[in-house]
């Protein structure tokens, strides 16, 4: 009698799982889902990605390099002081306006320029270029990306993968769009 009762419910309990785990993107579907929506974006945009950084550092309108270590793509509005670089464990300050995430219908743009709002800049502590071991040092690792070759109060616009975004953007699987981020360096005092 119990054998009977016991068959029936441990099927029923696979076809639930087995029906609810159907409907789950796996990881790899998601990387397609960004890739797509990244593509759509740049199309959509007429931006024309340069595989290689600009010989001579000037950026035309719609380029965007695309970081080969990150996938992070950027394009550099104003380089900055180039004599004030970033060192080894500096604070960079980071203010951004024109932040979406264009994979979803959602047309809001985010900032944390507002005073009021957003009081204190984010903080990036420089650990070096961005690549495996340096990426988790970063909450945010690309906008680390750009900093080895900007300099202090640099404006760079970027499209970042989900990877690459905040904990919230890897949690959600959201690839972002910065419109301008800004970079202010205060020197490590040691």
């Amino acid at each position: 009698m119990r054998t009977s009762r016991v068959i029936p419910t441990v099927i029923a309990v696979f076809l639930i799982l087995f029906a609810s785990c159907k409907d789950q993107k796996t990881y790899a579907d998601r990387l397609k889902d960004e890739s797509r929506a990244i593509d759509r974006f740049i199309s959509q945009h007429n931006i024309t990605v340069l595989e290689r950084f600009p010989a001579d550092s000037i950026f035309r309108d719609n380029q965007f390099y695309k970081d080969a270590a990150t996938g992070v793509y950027y394009h550099i509005v104003d380089y900055g002081e180039k004599n004030r670089q970033a060192t080894l464990g500096e604070e960079i300050y980071i203010r951004f306006e024109g932040l979406s995430y264009f994979m979803t219908d959602d047309s809001t743009t985010f900032s944390n320029l507002d005073p009021t709002l957003s009081p204190f800049p984010q903080t990036v502590v420089f650990r070096g270029p961005v690549n495996q071991t340096t990426s988790g040092y970063y909450t945010t690792p690309g906008w680390a990306v750009p900093i080895p070759v900007i300099g202090h109060n640099a404006v760079v616009k970027m499209i970042v993968p989900f990877e690459m975004g905040s904990s919230y953007d890897r949690q959600q699987y959201q690839p972002t769009y910065y419109e301008h981020v800004w970079y202010r360096f205060e020197h490590h005092k040691r």
